[in-house]
């Protein structure tokens, strides 16, 4: 089993809240560069895209849903 930091989880719990990577850069106080990176890199650990991303919205693939489900039910992130 993989072993995943709290930190790409916070911020992809994050990003499934606001449903944007700027709002949700701002929120979490880093560059939008950076969060692109850390999804980026959770997206590898797992395996699969996470969010859909398209010019106008932001919405979760089916993997996506899951880890928010899970890391809310966990609510380690909280």
């Amino acid at each position: 089993m993989t072993n995943i930091s709290l930190r790409p989880l916070r911020y992809f719990d994050a990003l499934a809240r606001q449903r944007h990577f700027g709002r949700e850069a701002e929120a979490c106080a880093i560059s939008q560069p950076a969060l692109s990176m850390q999804i980026k890199e959770l997206e590898e650990t797992l395996g699969g895209l996470l969010p859909n991303r398209s010019a106008r919205q932001l919405s979760l693939t089916k993997l996506g849903e899951e880890l928010t489900l899970r890391t809310r039910k966990h609510s380690a992130l909280g």
